[in-house]
């Protein structure tokens, strides 16, 4: 087997591995979730459970490829010649008309067999790409962790190396500050080095600064870089599956909280390290590169601020019988039966019943000489020439009898406002043919929705995402005549953006405005579209300064009685977080989360 087939058989073997990642995926996700139900309140179990979860899906894969590599190694089949060109081309056009007798079931897997190399090949072009960025990330950190950096004072320099005593952390590490990042972060698994934005360390308390860098030395504790690194690597090796993200950002929500644990266990005053987060997170700060660890961890922020605050917020004590009746339906969608190592069986209703011969061995080889075909089955010869010559002519003839007729007619179909169909919205669409007067055209929608107007001028109504085809036609006497068929995707309309009062996102804001909100609303701020999305509900946290928070459940958009009276009580210092904002646009069924808001109330100049 030379170089070329060697590639190719690789390619082949990646792209199959690519189509059972995403039924195992699925099932290790929807077990990782029955468990994480049942241990939501052990952070640490939670998330080793998840990387459990990361490891065995790479495992599985792993094991999968090496088991379609060997099932594709050459088994030394060959074929009889084909004695001329027209023979051949005859076994062609046999083998596309028993293709066809097969199941959709059996279609698609041999659809599957026959592309997997294509897609191995768009696999490893991505993965290519995404491990080139990953690499210049690398380099990038490993670029800040040297540039501009100065030591902190000395004072700082012993308290943290204190501490790293008192967690017993063997490896020295460095205390930097950077004038290039935002927020203090951790780099470097050998040779750690915590990093702090310039002048950071001398204008907080030295509590503050005691809490901060409690954090960043649990992440070097718990060797949480290096775990990181095995993240990055394996999210670039599954782009493609969204279970696999949503495991991955589990793990990284986990883990905050397990260093949350660390310092909520050394320091006396855990609503001071809450106030702290909070205002490094309410200043917009993002980390500087994804291979770092930073303190605030944008995922499940205010869960974790109610968490070192003693707070547990509410969980249904039922269990989701949704993922726990789904779990059996994935299983038997795992099922990836053996091909049938004769496609001719499958043909058994057909008058005639041919051969189809395979020199890709399928699952499960068994040498076709030990088979005994049924008798009812007729396999012709490959070098019987009369047999195929006189298939290729039957086919040939059928082909004939079924004449296609192309549209000749110049057509412009133009979606007025964006080139696709948003749904619950009326979507404009202007036809025109060049030649065919208005009034002899018929448009129709060939799909779910509905199309009304005339004379060039429509309006079109969809109602569910995936793609519809708008079918122009000509009235010709008493029949009719195809035009064009023009498909489009359908979607739904994307999420608008939550803002109090419709005007304010987050971030810092008088006391005095603040008590003249009514509540929270959505909008766009470019969508032509006239679509109005309703606020269903959402969560709003009142962290009073030094005082305990406490959460509240607020239905619609305005402020219910409860939130109004904190509403009221706003004054400098003090903090609400607004999450799990929930909106119904046009077209849902069931609402949306649009996100979050949070507000830091500041005094007036």
């Amino acid at each position: 087997m030379n170089s070329l087939e060697s590639f190719a058989r690789l390619a082949q073997a990646f792209g199959l591995t690519l189509v059972h990642s995403i039924w195992q995926i699925a099932v290790i996700w929807l077990i990782f979730r029955l468990l994480e139900w049942r241990l939501n309140r052990r952070h640490q179990s939670v998330y080793l459970l998840s990387l459990m979860a990361m490891l065995l899906s790479a495992v599985w894969s792993i094991a999968t490829f090496a088991q379609e590599w060997a099932r594709l190694k050459p088994v030394g089949m060959v074929l009889p010649p084909a004695e001329s060109a027209m023979e051949a081309e005859s076994l062609t056009l046999v083998s596309s008309r028993i293709t066809t007798t097969l199941s959709q079931w059996e279609s698609s897997k041999l659809w599957i067999e026959n592309h997997a190399a294509q897609i191995g090949w768009v696999w490893l072009a991505c993965a290519g790409l995404l491990w080139l960025r990953l690499i210049g990330g690398w380099w990038l950190a490993q670029r800040l962790r040297r540039s501009d950096v100065l030591p902190a004072a000395i004072a700082f320099q012993h308290l943290t190396s204190n501490w790293a005593k008192r967690l017993k952390i063997n490896s020295k590490i460095q205390l930097l500050e950077s004038p290039h990042i935002v927020e203090p972060l951790t780099l470097g698994f050998w040779k750690p080095v915590i990093l702090f934005p310039m002048g950071m360390l001398l204008q907080l308390s030295p509590e503050q600064v005691e809490a901060l860098l409690l954090h960043e030395l649990a992440h070097i504790r718990r060797h949480d870089y290096l775990v990181n690194l095995f993240q990055l690597a394996t999210e670039v090796c599954f782009f493609y599956h969204p279970l696999f993200w949503l495991l991955s950002r589990e793990a990284r929500s986990r883990r905050e909280f397990c260093c949350d644990a660390v310092v909520l266990q050394h320091t006396p005053d855990p609503i001071l390290y809450a106030k702290t987060l909070t205002n490094l997170q309410l200043s917009f700060l993002q980390p500087s590169t994804q291979f770092a660890m930073n303190a605030t961890g944008k995922s499940r922020f205010t869960e974790r601020i109610l968490h070192i605050a003693g707070i547990s917020p509410k969980r249904t004590a039922r269990p989701n019988w949704l993922i726990a009746m789904m779990l059996p339906a994935i299983v038997a969608l795992c099922s990836w039966w053996p091909l049938p190592t004769n496609y001719a069986t499958a043909a058994t209703n057909d008058t005639e019943t041919d051969s189809v011969l395979d020199t890709t061995p399928p699952r499960n080889f068994v040498d076709p000489t030990t088979i005994a075909m049924p008798k009812t089955t007729v396999i012709p010869d490959v070098r019987d020439t009369k047999v195929l010559k006189d298939a290729g002519k039957k086919t040939e003839k059928q082909n004939q009898s079924v004449p296609v007729q192309m549209p000749t007619e110049n057509i412009a179909i133009e979606v007025v406002k964006m080139n696709i169909f948003y749904i619950g919205v009326e979507n404009p669409l202007r036809i025109a043919a060049a030649g065919i007067p208005a009034s002899e055209l018929r448009v129709q929608l060939i799909g779910n929705g509905t199309i009304e107007g005339s004379q060039g001028n429509y309006i079109v109504l969809v109602f569910q995402p995936g793609e519809i085809t708008v079918r122009v036609t000509r009235q010709v006497g008493v029949g009719t005549k195809l035009v064009a068929d023009q498909k489009y995707r359908v979607k739904s309309i994307p999420d608008p953006s939550p803002k109090m009062d419709g005007k304010y996102s987050s971030g810092p804001i008088t006391a005095e405005l603040m008590h003249n909100t009514k509540g929270i609303f959505v909008g766009w701020e470019n969508f032509d579209f006239d679509a109005e999305c309703i606020v269903v509900g959402f969560e709003a946290t009142y962290l009073p300064l030094g005082e305990d928070p406490y959460s509240r459940n607020n239905k619609g958009g305005q402020w219910n009685s409860g939130v109004l009276e904190d509403i009221k009580k706003a004054k400098p210092g003090d903090t609400f977080f607004f999450d799990d904002i929930k909106v119904k646009c046009p077209g849902d069924v069931e609402p949306r989360n649009v996100g979050g808001l949070a507000f830091k109330i500041r005094k007036a100049e």
